[in-house]
């Protein structure tokens, strides 16, 4: 072991011994007090150490604040986002007094404007990152992202595993006794985040992006972590090895990555003849953390019972602790199954309903349609937008694992043909000038994709 990673493994046993997620949660704290004294909304919302099982009341009060809050910033800082709403119905924040006047009147964008057009509400020196995601037409949008719309997803994250998925593993792992500091002592010292992604500065999926989020976490901890594609380079050997080596000292493992890296991976340990047996029982907390559709890299459907148990056959991990990610870039939204179960929850800090393909009115819960959302968390762009999800959502409950919130069952992607009424809606209020500006963010957009 190395003078660096013995100090590194000594920190995180001296930091164990603290009531870590207490400081955690003061922090949280802390931070939405501060949001709430600054009148910053945004702030206050992501920082809330109850989120995840707010009062309904409390938490549609504040969520409405922020997204009035965003509005008012999108509206008097991005030049296409007021002309969009001047041709919406020459909506002003003036006229936003309750959520109905959210649902009703602030204006969200068809995701097909971000592939035509530079939508942004913050200085282009204050870009941090470019997100890109290809959609259903195969053209790029350009998703500009500043430290804080990066750093709010990654404090939702964290209060999700601290407050959320803590207390469960409490609850179904009899070896810490339910005692939290059990748990504190087991975690620090053994965690890992193995990811298989690009790292953050090189790679411009919305997944790789996230990380930007929980890096400070990591360093705060000093939890150590791979991006086992950096340089945009698949070894499926040595990410087996670096596997085996770093699992020695730090039994629990967050695998994290896209399905169909992951199913390249296997492909590789078939060919190989190659099994690990990580965590069979749930003991040692390796989780399993995907995202990015159920396809193969051919385009092929996975179904997803099959593919946790080739999960739990290769990698010799716990089927529980195998968790599906949902997210789009053109938002801070995530919802996530680590439910007994299997809802996928979708984080409180979105205002989500679903629309029509067609009509693009809003639906009743339970209608399959477009995945439409207010996020306010986002304040690099106007992240009121209608994806090209298909989706059904619930009404918000309190669901068996403790957690508020809506759910979401992802049904595919819409056609083309179904998108044409947000696309004839966007073509007339793009000038030329928009255009050109795309070329803006095109420049400092990182690579797509991860190279396979």
């Amino acid at each position: 072991m190395s003078t660096d990673v013995g100090f590194k493994k000594l920190a995180r046993q001296f930091i164990a011994n603290l009531p870590v997620i207490d400081l955690l949660n003061d922090g949280f704290e802390t931070i939405s007090s501060l949001g709430r004294i600054m009148d910053n909304p945004t702030w206050e919302l992501s920082a809330k150490p109850e989120l995840w099982h707010m009062d309904q009341k409390e938490l549609e009060d504040l969520r409405f604040r922020a997204i009035k809050y965003a509005f008012n910033h999108h509206y008097n800082n991005c030049e296409f986002y007021r002309r969009y709403c001047s041709d919406y119905g020459n909506v002003h924040p003036g006229d936003i007094h309750s959520i109905d006047d959210v649902l009703e009147k602030v204006p969200q964008i068809p995701v097909e404007a971000f592939k035509k057009t530079m939508i942004s509400s913050i200085p282009k020196d204050r870009i941090h990152t470019v997100v890109t995601t290809s959609g259903t037409s195969g053209n790029y949008s350009y998703l500009p992202r500043d430290y804080g719309s990066l750093l709010r997803i990654g404090m939702v994250i964290v209060n999700f595993i601290i407050n959320v998925g803590a207390p469960r593993v409490l609850k179904e792992q009899p070896i810490f006794e339910g005692k939290l500091p059990k748990l504190i002592n087991y975690a620090l010292p053994n965690i890992y985040f193995s990811t298989l992604l690009p790292s953050p500065n090189e790679a411009s999926t919305w997944f790789s992006s996230a990380f930007y989020g929980l890096l400070p976490f990591f360093k705060l901890f000093q939890i150590p972590y791979d991006f086992h594609l950096e340089g945009f380079r698949f070894d499926p050997g040595q990410i087996l090895e670096k596997i085996k080596e770093r699992t020695k000292d730090n039994k629990m493992m967050f695998l994290v990555g896209f399905h169909y890296v992951l199913n390249e991976l296997m492909k590789y340990m078939d060919e190989k003849g190659e099994r690990l047996e990580l965590d069979p029982d749930g003991s040692n907390l390796c989780v399993t953390a995907l995202a990015g559709g159920w396809k193969k890299l051919s385009g092929e459907a996975i179904d997803k019972e099959e593919f946790r148990k080739k999960i739990v056959e290769h990698f010799g991990v716990y089927d529980p602790l195998i968790v599906d990610l949902y997210g789009f870039g053109e938002s801070n939204t995530v919802a996530l199954d680590f439910c007994p179960n299997r809802n996928m929850h979708l984080s409180p800090h979105v205002l989500a309903v679903t629309r029509d393909p067609e009509t693009l009115e809003i639906q009743d819960y339970g209608e399959e349609g477009l995945m439409s959302v207010w996020d306010s968390t986002m304040l690099s762009f106007p992240s009121f937008v209608i994806s090209d999800d298909i989706v059904k959502l619930t009404e918000p409950f309190e669901c068996d694992c403790g957690v508020i919130s809506q759910c979401v069952e992802y049904k595919g992607r819409a056609k083309k043909a179904e998108l044409r009424s947000c696309g004839l809606k966007m073509q007339q209020i793009l000038t030329d000038e928009n255009m050109r500006d795309l070329t803006i963010l095109k420049e400092k957009a990182l690579r797509s994709g991860i190279g396979l």
